[in-house]
């Protein structure tokens, strides 16, 4: 099958070239603050180029035409951006001169991937990853900061000058403080219950646990302690689509699947999580995290991390349910300085301090592709 697509795609190769930018992502749902950024950007540099957003789907027998469609428009765009593991974008042998962007769709890693995950129990097969080429083909990687680019290095399989300082676009979402007091505003309208917390001085806590394949998740005992404290405070559960663990009903409690992730941060108070990348994006909005690794011994034995995780995570880390919230609903406001001054220091100021002016994150991407004018 990878020999038959690769002829089919020698031949789309001979169409001409068209001034048009590819982007391929594996979100299901909506379009990502990020590529929606990124269009904006490119409407802005390069008006007289066209955009085709492609939604990835896995592999099955639905998938083959729309595989069709994704070959077509990568044997004929100026440039290319994915935000995952793209499998034609990997296994093609594609037109010399055409720079393919690896975005990534976080903003560092806590957990292992890719690469760094192969041959683990939840981790990619070697062989189907060197079979498929598995994150091969990319002219450059997007990095936030020096952590996450030695990790982007290992988890891609790409050498390090590959791997450039240019961020996500979703730092400067994160860093426009009129876009997130609208997109708060517009939250609190949406759930009453939030607005009443937030005038009476309660917390908003958001527990963002990362997604256990075939496994159910505490949401119901993490409810169940923040009932113990006062009304006032609200709890925001944001488990993944497709997770499938039991959730609490009510009370102070509400499921914030309707949301947006990077939505949610302009009204947290405090986070709750354990090794996702979203550490990431609360540091940058100055938001208190505290770390519940309730199944860290088998977690690194299933997939492993990717970094020193009591050493390197911005916050305290917890051993119950009970802790978490207590820690949660006392907590103060932290200084993520030197946590930013190595893992988004291509983002901030050297010394981790944020910076004055966003840093037009988007736009060093689109520059990045080289696309002609």
């Amino acid at each position: 099958m990878v020999s038959t697509a690769r002829s089919i795609y020698a031949l789309m190769k001979l169409l001409p070239v068209q001034r048009k930018v590819v982007l391929i992502t594996r979100e299901p749902r909506q379009i990502t603050v990020d590529f929606r950024l990124l269009k904006e950007s490119i409407r802005r540099k390069h008006p007289g180029h066209r955009i085709v957003v492609i939604k990835h789907r896995k592999l099955s027998a639905s998938y083959i035409p729309k595989a069709f469609r994704e070959m077509y428009h990568l044997a004929t765009c100026s440039g290319c951006l994915v935000d995952g593991y793209i499998i034609p974008v990997s296994i093609l042998n594609h037109r010399k001169g055409l720079r393919i962007g690896q975005i990534w769709h976080a903003l560092g890693a806590i957990k292992k991937f890719g690469h760094l995950a192969s041959g683990t129990r939840e981790g990619p097969d070697p062989r189907v990853a060197a079979t498929m080429r598995m994150h091969q083909n990319y002219t450059f990687a997007s990095a936030s900061g020096q952590v996450p680019a030695s990790v982007y290095t290992a988890a891609f399989g790409v050498p390090a000058e590959r791997v450039l300082p240019l961020g996500m676009p979703r730092v400067d979402y994160l860093l426009d403080q009129e876009t997130l007091a609208a997109r708060r505003e517009q939250i609190l309208t949406r759930y009453p219950r939030l607005r009443q917390t937030a005038e009476s001085g309660g917390r908003i806590v958001l527990y963002i646990p990362t997604f256990r394949r075939g496994k159910h998740i505490p949401y119901t005992q993490v409810a169940a302690a923040f009932a113990e404290y006062d009304a006032a405070n609200t709890l925001v559960l944001l488990p993944h689509p497709i997770d499938k663990s039991p959730l609490p009903n009510g009370g102070r409690t509400i499921i914030g699947t309707d949301v947006g992730v990077l939505a949610w941060l302009a009204v947290a108070d405090v986070v709750i999580t354990d090794y996702s990348a979203v550490t990431y994006e609360a540091t940058l909005r100055n938001i208190p995290l505290v770390f519940w690794p309730y199944d860290i011994a088998d977690y690194t034995e299933a997939r492993g991390l990717a970094v020193d995780y009591e050493a390197e995570v911005p916050g305290p880390i917890v051993h119950s349910a009970a802790e978490a919230v207590e820690t949660a609903l006392s907590i103060g406001p932290p200084d993520y300085r030197e946590f930013r001054s190595t893992h988004l220091n291509f983002v901030t100021e050297k010394d981790g301090s944020l910076p004055l002016e966003p840093p037009a994150c988007a736009d060093r991407i689109i520059d990045a592709l080289e696309l002609e004018e």
